[in-house]
């Protein structure tokens, strides 16, 4: 363990007390860890779809039967494959709050020194596409700034690429080309070679990350293939292989010298006792209660930093909150950044959510039942919100994406969260306000621990435009979120259903 994380850990450890440290420690000792078996939990599953934008059961099941049986490139994970096929493999359990309308895949491997695996693909009629990779370190994996977004890969010659400004999205000709080098990054940013990126030369465990965010109506969850129709291309990118002396490996000599299997699901950064634990902690900020902690009042949202400052620091006082080290790289491969906030049902049925939309590409429906046709110029990529359980269930039980959110002639929102039964009835589209289910299992515990009360909300604001100078990327210090987002930085408040009927009869003026 290197002095970084000795000092690191000390830090943490005389602000959290002996108890909780030892909870951060296994949460971190445990992100690798595997179960063969998945663990029993109620599925929360909705009528389907229920949304314009979400993709229906057909297309899921048939998302799974084309791409569900790569050796490397394990998945497809996400919401709808865990929520709706009917014997999911415990690898399609995204199990730390996925996007709704994602579709990921996971591979991990280990390449000797000098070697080279070359990747070709298509790129996806999607909004959002990004390979990413991370390092094996501090017992999970981390970011390590090797990662290619839609927008920043090169397409092969003859080819366009579809997630850059003024391309056009559905043409045909759309393949890619990625190299990952077992070669430390050259010093010089300049010096990098197109769309390549670099592990290192000392063999560690990296975990390769492909994100697909809202696959065009027309298409399958990937955007690889066409909803309702046989296709014959593979879709999942090919690979093959190069070692430094110069011999060639095929995709199946990849597997076997390179790829690590992923034996169950993952494993969730903590377990519901070690949540417990955390909850009624002595230590805890004296201005909550277990009942209610760690929602507040009023409530408030700030950028996600670590699970030591933003899972567990959350629940102390400021001043003891202060005193935790809130940057490094963000445990269990995410990619930010994130906004999330605490609520509970404790300080009211009903919690309003209200900003200012960034502008966004509206790529999902286009003309003659297909995508849009052009890229346009935004603010951001995607923006999605969440509402989640607990960190030991880290289900997710419903969300929206931005093109599903009515705004106002300043691009404003209004949203409200709460259960089926405390829904206001004028919490429609139709009254220019959007409804995101509060989850009627709270914390999602299966024990008699859990807090049915219990909320929480995530915020992903992706692919931003360097030029949007309100972006969450600016939050360089934790409490300047709203200084640094101005009126894009979320608000909100608790009310309840009698109330927010009587104060929002008027229908807001929509685009």
């Amino acid at each position: 363990m290197n002095l970084h994380h000795d000092t690191r850990r000390q830090a943490v450890h005389s602000v959290i007390g002996a108890t909780l440290f030892m909870i951060v420690v296994l949460m971190q000792s445990k992100s690798l860890a595997q179960t063969s078996l998945v663990e029993k939990q109620p599925r929360i599953v909705p009528e389907y779809p229920i949304r314009f934008g979400d993709k229906s059961l057909e297309s899921t099941v048939r998302t799974d039967e084309r791409y569900g049986h790569d050796g490397l490139f394990q998945g497809p994970r996400g919401w709808c494959y865990w929520n709706y096929l009917e014997n999911p493999r415990p690898i399609q359990n995204s199990n730390l709050w996925p996007d709704m309308r994602s579709t990921y895949f996971i591979g991990r491997f280990a390449m000797p020194a000098g070697s080279t695996m070359t990747l070709r693909g298509k790129f996806p009629y999607a909004r959002f596409f990004q390979f990413a990779l991370y390092k094996f370190e501090r017992n999970t994996f981390v970011a390590f700034g090797e990662s290619l977004r839609g927008p920043d890969i090169e397409p092969d010659p003859g080819s366009i690429n579809p997630f850059r400004v003024g391309a056009n999205r559905l043409d045909e000709n759309r393949n890619f080309t990625i190299h990952v080098l077992a070669k430390d990054p050259p010093r010089d940013e300049a010096q990098r070679a197109t769309n390549t990126l670099y592990v290192g030369r000392n063999g560690i465990d990296i975990e390769s990350v492909i994100r697909i965010y809202l696959a065009d109506q027309d298409q399958d969850g990937t955007g690889w293939g066409p909803n309702d129709s046989p296709i014959a291309e593979r879709g999942l990118p090919t690979y093959e292989a190069k070692l430094a002396d110069g011999t060639k490996l095929t995709s199946e000599q990849v597997r076997i010298q390179f790829a690590k299997p992923i034996v169950g699901e993952t494993q969730k950064p903590m377990n519901a006792e070690q949540w417990v634990q955390l909850v009624e902690a002595k230590d805890n900020d004296p201005k909550m209660t277990p009942r209610n902690t760690p929602a507040r009042i009023p409530p408030r949202w700030e950028k996600f930093w670590t699970i030591a400052y933003s899972v567990v620091g959350v629940f102390k006082s400021p001043e003891a909150r202060g005193k935790i080290p809130y940057e490094g790289a963000m445990e269990g491969g995410g990619e930010g950044p994130y906004l999330v906030t605490y609520i509970s049902r404790q300080y009211g049925p009903v919690y309003v959510m209200k900003g200012k939309m960034p502008t966004f590409p509206d790529t999902y429906a286009g003309t003659n039942g297909k995508g849009a046709a052009t890229m346009s110029p935004a603010q951001t990529q995607y923006w999605s919100l969440v509402s989640c359980e607990s960190v030991p269930s880290g289900q997710v039980v419903d969300g929206l994406t931005d093109f599903q959110i009515p705004l106002d002639k300043d691009r404003n929102y209004t949203i409200v969260v709460s259960r089926p039964e405390d829904r206001p009835i004028n919490a429609t589209l139709e009254n220019g306000v959007a409804w995101i289910k509060w989850s009627s299992r709270g914390e999602g515990l299966d024990n008699s621990k859990n807090r049915a009360d219990f909320g929480m909300l995530i915020l992903r604001i992706m692919g931003n435009n360097p030029s949007w100078k309100e972006r969450p990327e600016n939050i360089t210090i934790p409490g300047t979120g709203e200084v640094v987002m101005g009126p894009y930085f979320p608000k909100g408040y608790y009310t309840n259903k009698d109330d927010f009927e009587a104060k929002n009869n008027a229908k807001h003026e929509k685009n």
